[in-house]
């Protein structure tokens, strides 16, 4: 697939930048946890001084004895709150950085490296204009790392699974092709499968060959007229670190990927679908040559007859409407 003008293959990050976000987000943890001890250790000596203070007050308490013992509630008041924002809120969020560095460590060791590399596939992005009418981007916010696109639910690509696909059953529910119903445009925004973090393909406008689809995800939905408007967005951080560019799209360039508890179709040998090619985030047409329990063999266009082997997810009903 020589002409593809927006293949990504390859792992979209090397061994020493997985551990040096991972030994990053375990030196803010360790922090973290420093600074709720500290807390919670001043939080028990007010705590005491109150219960010392109320046995010792005099019927009735003083002004001054008042005024001492709302100070010392005051306090144990703002360390509790300052507890709080450490455990669950932004930048600290102590429960959830435990989580996704859980979820990158098993992905680490767990995930099998893919060390075929497609030789007709280009390694590099390159920059694709779109449809400033249907398909426009939207502004970029500041770069992302693996773990906050995974506080998004949403490090997607390359050798790295999101924490779906972490949490994704080793023997998934399948069932005939009816399944795969209401997954594309109008019939899946009706059936409810566009919302925020979802995750999805989106076809890019104005590409000169084959309609290119790259996965994204869903950060917002606009209501406002007669049809929805849909942002999306790439995970792929691009050439320069910047996060992923945010596209505005309708329903009729989206098709939903399936979450990893949904009943999954089981397609015909035979069949053509579009699939994610392997350690990319990009879809291609392929036809199915073999079915597995947990994955689909596949003979991918263009790609000198080779099979690979995909996860039953990502490989979506191309003719669904």
């Amino acid at each position: 697939m020589a002409a593809r003008n927006r293949p990504r293959a390859g792992p979209l990050k090397d061994d020493s930048a997985d551990a040096h976000e991972e030994r990053n987000m375990w030196n803010q943890i360790v922090n973290d946890l420093k600074r709720l001890k500290a807390l919670q250790t001043r939080a028990a000596e007010v705590s005491k001084t109150i219960i010392e203070m109320e046995g010792r007050m005099s019927e009735p308490p003083t002004l001054a004895e008042v005024d001492d013992l709302q100070a010392l509630y005051r306090e144990g008041l703002k360390l509790a709150e300052e507890e709080q924002k450490v455990l669950n809120e932004e930048p600290n969020d102590v429960i959830k950085n435990v989580g996704i560095l859980a979820a990158l460590r098993t992905a680490s060791e767990t995930e099998p490296r893919n060390t075929q590399q497609p030789k007709s596939r280009n390694p590099k992005r390159q920059k694709l204009e779109t449809d400033g009418t249907v398909d426009s981007p939207g502004p970029s916010p500041s770069a992302p790392t693996s773990a906050a696109k995974l506080k998004a639910e949403k490090v997607r690509s390359g050798s790295v699974p999101t924490v779906k696909e972490i949490k994704e059953p080793k023997e998934p529910v399948v069932k005939t092709e009816e399944g795969s119903e209401g997954v594309k445009g109008p019939s899946a925004e009706k059936a409810g499968k566009f919302f925020i973090g979802a995750e999805v393909a989106y076809k890019l406008a104005k590409t000169k060959e084959d309609p290119q689809w790259i996965q994204c995800e869903i950060i917002n939905i606009d209501t406002a007229g007669n049809k929805k408007r849909y942002e999306v967005q790439d995970p792929e951080p691009d050439d320069n670190g910047q996060p992923g560019q945010i596209y505005k799209a309708s329903a009729n360039a989206l098709i939903a990927i399936p979450s990893p508890d949904m009943i999954l179709p089981d397609y015909p040998i035979g069949k053509q679908v579009l699939a994610r090619y392997p350690e990319t985030t990009t879809f291609y047409k392929a036809v199915v040559t073999v079915v597995k329990k947990d994955v689909y063999r596949l003979k991918f266009e263009d790609d000198n007859e080779n099979e690979m082997e995909v996860s039953r997810r990502f490989v979506l009903d191309l003719t669904n409407k």
